[in-house]
C-alpha cells in the first residue's frame, strides 16, 4: 500500500495514481499494488502535517489521516509551490524545513513505512503563471520572480531529503530546463 501526500502536484495525479501504477507494471508485473492520493490542492506542509493524524475534508469527501492507512511507502510531495508564498527569507525556508522534520519524525515513530521524498517539476520561469486567469494581467517580471522562488524551495526540499535520509525522486532536476534540452515537460510528469 502506498499513500502519496502533498499539495496539487499529487491531487492532480488523480485517484489511484493511475499513471504512477502503469509504471510501477512495467517493473513490477506480477505485483499488485494499492495506492491512495491523499493530495490536496493549494495546501501547505503544516496542513500536510496535521492531515497524518487527523481527519479532513477534501472535495465533498471525508478523508482519514494518513497513519490510519497504515501504509507501506510513503510518497512526501515537497508542498514547495504552495510554501513558497511566504518568500525567500529565513523564516519561510526555517518553516518549510521544520514542518518537514516534523512529518518525517511523526511518519517514522508511527508507521514501518519507507518514505520516499517527491520534488516536483521545476516552474518555467519564462511562462509560469500565464495561462491562470488569476495571473492573467500580472507582468512577466512579477511572474518570473514567482516561479524562481518556487525554485529556491524545491532545492531546499532536495536539501531535506538530504538530511532525512530518505530516497529521492527528484523531478525537479529531471525537468530543469526540459524544454531548452528538446524535452517535452509532460514526460516528467506521471
Amino acid at each position: 500500500r502506498i499513500v502519496a501526500t502533498g499539495d496539487s502536484m499529487t491531487d492532480t495525479a488523480g485517484e489511484g495514481c493511475p499513471a504512477l501504477v502503469d509504471e510501477l507494471k512495467k517493473t513490477w508485473p506480477d505485483r499488485e499494488f494499492e495506492i491512495i492520493n491523499q493530495g490536496v490542492g493549494g495546501t501547505r506542509v503544516g496542513y500536510g502535517l496535521w492531515r497524518l493524524t487527523n481527519e479532513y475534508k477534501f472535495s465533498d469527501q471525508t478523508c482519514p489521516p494518513l497513519l490510519s492507512l497504515d501504509p507501506d511507502i510513503v510518497l512526501l510531495e515537497s508542498f514547495a509551490y504552495n510554501n513558497a508564498s511566504d518568500g525567500v527569507n529565513d523564516a519561510g525556508l526555517k518553516h518549510f524545513r521544520d514542518m518537514h522534520h516534523q512529518m518525517v519524525e511523526t511518519i517514522r515513530e508511527k508507521t514501518k513505512a519507507e518514505i520516499v521524498f517527491v520534488v516536483t517539476i521545476a516552474p518555467d520561469p519564462d511562462h509560469f503563471l500565464e495561462a491562470v486567469p488569476n495571473f492573467v494581467n500580472t507582468p512577466l517580471t512579477i511572474r518570473r520572480k514567482m516561479a524562481e522562488d518556487r525554485m529556491v524551495y524545491l532545492e531546499e526540499a532536495i536539501k531535506i531529503a538530504g538530511e532525512l535520509a530518505l530516497p529521492l525522486a527528484n523531478v525537479y532536476e529531471a525537468s530543469l530546463n526540459a524544454a531548452e534540452n528538446g524535452v517535452p515537460l509532460a514526460t516528467n510528469i506521471s
